[in-house]
């Protein structure tokens, strides 16, 4: 098992936005939030999973960290700026990765066996595929979301493995041993 990483995850509030919108995290890892803005913002997590915090941040260059206790979507939202969102895959686990703008990312180092994928869309929803790892081998895992697709409310959203941001519409997994 892979230690978890005592680095903070960090999302910046700047311009009344959280950047990045999308991100992963280990559970036991710091999450380190900054508000870079001129104007009081606030953090407000909608767990599920007990990573409750719920906090303002008046200043310009306050920063707020939290240890995430337990694996969900964790959802945060500014209860000041309504269009504020951010969304934090917390994984029980080292094999998680953001998709990039296209869609496409790649996860090293996944042990030989069958795995079940599980992808998150902030509108689309989950969707769940298996991949066989060969040793030795390279993986691919094509999934795409389908026009019309049932949507899933991002609030009720729990996800075990890897993510993807809102604007993608397609998810190409190379998984590599």
């Amino acid at each position: 098992a892979t230690a978890v990483p005592t680095e903070p995850v960090a999302i910046s509030q700047q311009d009344c936005m959280y950047a990045p919108r999308v991100v992963g995290a280990r559970v036991g890892q710091p999450l380190q939030i900054t508000n870079n803005d001129d104007t009081t913002n606030n953090l407000h997590s909608l767990s599920m999973a007990g990573n409750d915090f719920n906090t303002s941040q008046p200043t310009k260059g306050m920063v707020f960290t939290y240890a995430l206790k337990a694996g969900e979507m964790l959802h945060i939202k500014c209860d000041i700026h309504v269009w504020m969102n951010s969304y934090v895959g917390v994984v029980d686990h080292p094999y998680f990765a953001v998709s990039g703008a296209d869609g496409a990312f790649t996860i090293a180092n996944v042990p030989a066996g069958k795995h079940t994928v599980r992808v998150w869309h902030e509108t689309m929803g989950t969707m769940t595929q298996v991949v066989d790892v060969q040793p030795g081998k390279a993986a691919t895992l094509d999934l795409t979301y389908a026009p019309g697709q049932k949507t899933a409310q991002a609030d009720n959203v729990q996800i075990r493995d890897w993510l993807v941001p809102s604007g993608a519409r397609r998810v190409n997994l190379v998984v590599l041993r």
